[in-house]
């Protein structure tokens, strides 16, 4: 053996590296199909927008782990800010902006990139991104600024009224003492005037939220939510 690999030494190397060389090719082509590769779609989507429903075709390009890679739209120009985008076919939403994922039970805080996706499949909520598909119970989202999107189904709690809002809804803070929010099952946006009202309270079993105050309530202590996101773990080193 010995003998044989001396006489062939000059042409076993150049072999050896040129299988490792096909070998990171194949495996390099396999990641760029599977993870990075997108395949482009025309899908309708809407959004609201200052009341008014906006409804226009995208085209969204997916890898084919069905992670979303790229979002553009069609139809017209619309200024993508952290407002859901919701597809007209499918029970699923899309946040074209970084978000704050947030976990109440664990008072736990985590980084959710940019186009990531919930959606609805066997009754449970998944949260899709690279590298990450996994339910995501007792949590809901949140942009850092105004806009809180409730995975669960909430009430907002008024002095004088409760307002029941279906899963996969959101609330929205952002113009001066008025609180907008929309309601996915009646697919309705309406608004409420808050000039009177000291704080806002968006609640359902196992959370209490301030949102007028962005913070998370306890029954002894509150957690401020972080505006930061850079100072947040990314979601996809949340523990199990």
């Amino acid at each position: 053996m010995k003998d044989f690999l001396k006489k062939r030494y000059n042409i076993l190397i150049p072999v050896f590296l040129l299988i490792v060389i096909l070998i990171a090719v194949i495996l390099y082509a396999k990641e760029y199909r599977d993870n990075r590769y997108a395949e482009e779609k025309d899908v309708n989507v809407y959004q609201y927008f200052g009341g008014n429903k906006m409804e226009y075709t995208a085209v969204i390009g997916r890898n084919k782990s069905n992670v979303i890679l790229s979002y553009k739209n069609k139809n017209f120009d619309v200024n993508l800010d952290s407002t859901p985008i919701y597809l007209s076919d499918s029970p699923s939403v899309i946040f074209p902006k970084e978000m704050n994922m947030v976990f109440p039970l664990d008072d736990k805080q985590y980084r959710v990139n940019v186009l990531s996706e919930i959606y609805l499949k066997n009754d449970l909520y998944y949260l899709n991104i690279r590298n990450f598909d996994k339910t995501c119970d007792h949590a809901f989202l949140y942009d850092g600024k105004n806009t809180y999107f409730f995975i669960d189904e909430v009430d907002i709690v008024l002095p004088d009224n409760i307002i029941h809002l279906s899963p996969m809804s959101y609330v929205n803070c952002s113009y001066l003492n008025f609180l907008e929010y929309y309601d996915k099952e009646s697919d309705t946006y309406n608004q409420i005037d808050i000039t009177s009202i000291d704080s806002v309270i968006i609640q359902n079993d196992y959370m209490k939220v301030d949102v007028t105050t962005d913070k998370v309530i306890y029954e002894k202590d509150f957690t401020l939510l972080t505006t930061d996101f850079s100072v947040l773990k990314k979601i996809t080193d949340k523990d199990e």
